[in-house]
């Protein structure tokens, strides 16, 4: 694969998507969390813990880790295991979860080991709704608020990939399966949209090749649906060889433009 070929088109693309695109499209598997903190003395238990953050609404097996601090401070009798889970609202990017949450709902009060709130990020719209228990000995506790940091290291990734066909083809090759692994271990569990632009080379009759520019478009939604990637996330637009990938005469066989352009938006 040569992206630089492609930097052109792939500029275009971007002004296609860009301002007019959906935010990440919305599904019914809503982020979630589940935490845990421990304690075994009066007064300081809940200070730390661990939890995961899921995202069934980007893809298979999408999980973060992160911390909590402040969860079950002010104890009034020693609790062994402070646990908490519920859904998660408002996220953009994974990074929305750290910051220090408030409660807007009641408080964390735990009576008889189970209870429940819903708190709010200080720092931007994100909320949960946690269902709490606790195990061992415990009277119940008040928490006003708590701190998450989700480990979540912003990172370099590329944001066009570029998968070619075969003269008249529209399945996806080993090669191309290659690059599409490597895109969806890169973003699967991102919060991002994925367009998929499908190219024809100049031979053929111009609706002969939209139709085989959507058929490979398409094999490549189907691939990276079948990888785990939630396939409200994946958006096709249809290009033939309107604009050609690399400009050649008419009736040329050219495998550069015989492609599926991938644009990740952020």
């Amino acid at each position: 694969m040569q992206p630089f070929k492609y930097l052109p088109v792939v500029a275009v693309s971007l002004l296609a998507i860009a301002g007019g695109a959906p935010a990440i499209a919305q599904t019914q598997n809503l982020p979630w969390v589940q935490m845990e903190t421990m304690s075994v003395n009066a007064g300081i238990g809940g200070q730390s813990g661990d939890g995961l953050l899921h995202l069934p609404n980007l893809g298979t097996n999408c999980s973060y880790p992160f911390t909590v601090s402040g969860f079950g401070a002010g104890i009034q009798v020693g609790i062994s295991k402070v646990s908490a889970s519920g859904p998660v609202a408002n996220m953009t990017r994974v990074s929305d979860l750290s910051g220090d949450y408030g409660t807007t709902e009641g408080e964390v009060t735990l009576l008889a080991g189970a209870g429940g709130s819903t708190m709010k990020n200080r720092n931007n719209n994100v909320a949960m709704s946690l269902k709490s228990e606790t195990q061992g000995i415990g009277l119940g506790f008040g928490a006003k608020g708590m701190a998450i940091r989700v480990a979540d290291q912003p990172v370099n990734l590329p944001r066009a990939y570029v998968v070619d066909f075969g003269f008249n083809k529209n399945w996806v090759s080993k090669e191309s399966r290659a690059t599409l692994d490597k895109l969806v271990s890169e973003w699967k569990c991102r919060y991002a949209n994925i367009w998929l632009f499908g190219h024809t080379d100049s031979v053929g009759k111009e609706d002969v090749n939209l139709e085989l520019a959507q058929k490979r478009a398409t094999a490549v939604r189907d691939y990276l649906a079948g990888a785990g990637v939630v396939p409200t996330r994946l958006f096709t637009e249809i290009k033939g060889e309107n604009p050609q990938l690399q400009r050649t005469a008419n009736n040329v066989r050219l495998r550069t433009n015989r492609a599926v352009v991938i644009v990740v938006q952020e």
